[in-house]
């Protein structure tokens, strides 16, 4: 191909020397060493309305000869789809529009992408990344290659009706697809994201989880169970439809607190429990339904919201939304999630786990682990104005707050009746949907998108 392009870029040179330098400098960004073998659909539009006005800071005009330039050499060497894109009317339009205002050009730049069909879609099971790796580049140009071709047979028909669930289905086809090791490219993204979220030198707890690694790459599905242990949330679901009375500071109500109680059979101290404050249960619960964004407080009554009531009627995407709750809070909270979550996994039936010592309860282990690791709230330096008392409280504040946030996974675990009972030690094991719980949520941590920071 190498000589096909260089036959014609003197074809070029030969009418427009000008028009040839500039068709050459774009292509060696479109396509190192002339490789054009390597290039689709989504590249040359991604240069056209993307790199071109952003990276190149020519003036408007400059770029659209640019543009015209490679289209011509895209005619010279037939290939008249990706000629078509660099001197389609939308193309000149967007770079004005980038001229006048980079916002609007962006905006419009994402419209034009995504109504041409070969913009790969974000999936329920995967949302694609900012910060990528080698497996996810690979598999994002792959797809858009794959969509390019769907498109110019007719199976995805951008602009016409069911286009969208269309892309939708073609892609997760092409990305589930294995290959001649087994391993499609859904598979691989995982991977590489679940190795690089165990890598994080801004998250030292989680090198902890690496005997862990296989059970997070493969997650867990959804148990048979799964309807006993979501029964909670679905009790409280089922109630926000009708709208669930609210203390004055927005507690949940005692007659609820109460019926709750008795029907799961949870032990509150004081029992019966006086208000949801003594219910550490419904606390943990009606926390999680907050994370998720099911409920939200309109005056005195604690309502569903549109997601709530999608997730009222469908129980997987329940399991599903309660098991990426704990690990998405980020910070502290998220640590303590992910490393109390780790450790009951890592623990076998008949031990006590790797990281525990004699006489800790669960809370106390995932502390100090995480303590261990750095995860400790920034206390202020000791001054010459500042007594060993003081040090000594803030110490035990920081400290106070690492528990609490563990305990709050431990009462979450608790209230779904994902936990064996206590022996008494405070060192509790997951039950089967315990660990399948578990394994979700870190699955859903580790292999969530990353962001360029």
């Amino acid at each position: 191909m190498r000589e096909a392009v260089a036959s014609a870029l003197a074809e070029l040179a030969r009418r427009d020397e000008r028009a040839a330098d500039m068709a050459r400098a774009a292509l060696d960004t479109l396509a190192p060493e002339q490789r054009i073998e390597g290039l689709n659909q989504h590249t040359v539009q991604r240069f056209c309305w993307y790199e071109l006005p952003v990276r190149f800071q020519n003036s408007a005009e400059d770029q659209l000869f640019a543009a015209r330039s490679l289209g011509n050499l895209f005619s010279l060497l037939q290939l008249y789809r990706y000629a078509q894109i660099c001197s389609a009317p939308a193309t000149a339009t967007l770079l004005t529009v980038y001229a006048e205002d980079h916002a609007a050009g962006l905006a419009m730049y994402e419209r034009l992408m995504w109504e041409s069909g070969v913009e790969p879609p974000d999936l329920p099971e995967l949302t694609w990344g900012t910060a990528v790796g080698d497996a996810e580049i690979r598999a994002r140009h792959e797809t858009a290659s794959a969509l390019e071709l769907a498109i110019s047979l007719g199976d995805v028909r951008p602009g016409k009706r069911g286009w969208r669930p269309a892309q939708e289905r073609f892609a997760r086809s092409f990305l589930t697809q294995p290959d001649n090791r087994g391993l499609s490219h859904l598979d691989r993204i995982r991977e590489e994201r679940v190795r690089a979220w165990l890598s994080s030198s801004a998250h030292p707890h989680r090198q902890r989880l690496w005997p862990l690694v296989g059970q997070i790459i493969a997650g867990a599905d959804v148990p048979r169970a799964a309807d006993a242990v979501m029964a909670p949330l679905q009790r409280l679901l089922d109630l926000a439809a009708e709208g669930i009375a609210l203390t004055q500071i927005g507690y949940i109500s005692p007659s609820v607190v109460r019926q709750m109680c008795v029907d799961f059979g949870w032990r509150t101290s004081p029992e019966p429990p006086r208000s949801e404050t003594d219910a550490t249960q419904l606390i943990a619960l009606h926390q999680a339904l907050r994370g998720m964004r099911a409920v939200r407080r309109s005056g005195r009554r604690l309502v569903l919201t549109r997601r709530g009531r999608q997730l009222r009627e469908d129980p997987e995407a329940l399991w599903q939304a309660a098991a990426e709750a704990p690990c998405r809070t980020g910070g502290l909270e998220q640590a303590a999630a992910e490393t109390l979550l780790g450790m009951l996994l890592a623990r076998t039936p008949q031990g006590t786990g790797s990281h525990v010592r004699r006489g800790e309860s669960d809370v106390e282990t995932a502390e100090r682990a995480l303590t261990e690791s750095g995860w400790v709230p920034v206390e202020p330096p000791v001054t010459a104005g500042r007594h060993a008392a003081s040090h000594r409280r803030t110490a035990e504040t920081a400290s106070d707050q690492v528990r609490a946030l563990v305990m709050a996974v431990s009462w979450l675990l608790e209230a779904l009746g994902l936990l064996t009972d206590d022996d008494g030690s405070g060192r509790r094991e997951l039950t089967v949907p315990g660990r399948a719980f578990a394994i979700a949520c870190l699955h859903q941590s580790a292999v969530a998108p990353r962001a360029v920071v």
